[in-house]
């Protein structure tokens, strides 16, 4: 594919993993990704009118249907809107992926030092990290695919969560040739079974043994 862009294997992404319900707010720092997903026709944006609303509808969905959704977010005051909506799903183990739009890498890389990238960016993913399963900025084009399927499986791996990837705008059109794209083998973690068999333990030797079960456990039994 001649014109074929990052942001054209994130909407190819999307149709992969059957994903039809993304919400947003487009931006000058997200156009790249919004075109995209349109174009492809497969998943449907549904605009909102606040970041949170994005974030947080994303989380909603999950908990209805049980499937993974998208939040796009673009730069400055668009990702910094996101965070409560962020810290909503981070604090009931919802899984979902932010994308948020960025100043160019020029900016980004040149301008780190500084309060503010270009002319609304900032870092992002620094500022999100502690309330995120996984949070990375793409700064090259060939591992856009890479960091789609590791934030998609570990959103959803283990104990639930979110993810955030920031992409600049000259990434984000930058081109790419599908085939020769990097892919991620992810590797499940295998979780001590100590434990589980202490729990068993003391559940049996206890005189009257209380489970207080979070509104996790009825997650686990929705179908992925």
């Amino acid at each position: 594919m001649i014109n074929y862009k990052v942001a054209d294997v994130i909407a190819d992404f999307l149709e992969e993993h059957d994903i039809r319900v993304v919400f947003g707010i487009i931006g000058s720092a997200n156009a790249y990704i919004f075109d995209a997903i349109t174009t492809k026709g497969y998943t449907q944006i549904v605009y909102m009118h606040h970041e949170q609303a994005c974030v947080m509808a994303a989380g909603a969905y999950f908990r209805t249907c049980g499937k993974l959704s998208v939040a796009i977010v673009t730069a400055g005051a668009g990702s910094s809107n996101a965070i409560t909506g962020l810290i909503c799903n981070w604090a009931d183990s919802i899984p979902c992926i932010i994308i948020s739009g960025q100043e160019t890498t020029y900016n980004a890389s040149n301008h780190s030092h500084l309060r503010m990238q270009g002319i609304q960016g900032f870092n992002i993913t620094e500022m999100v990290q502690k309330v995120v399963k996984f949070a990375t900025i793409l700064t090259e084009p060939n591992l856009i695919l890479q960091n789609l399927e590791y934030a998609y499986q570990t959103a959803l791996e283990g104990r639930p969560g979110p993810v955030w990837i920031d992409i600049p705008m000259d990434i984000q059109s930058s081109k790419v040739i599908k085939n020769e794209l990097s892919s991620h083998i992810f590797e499940e973690k295998k979780y001590d079974e100590y434990d589980l068999n202490q729990l068993l333990e003391l559940l049996q030797t206890a005189d009257r043994p209380v489970i207080m079960a979070g509104h996790g456990v009825r997650h686990t039994q929705v179908k992925k």
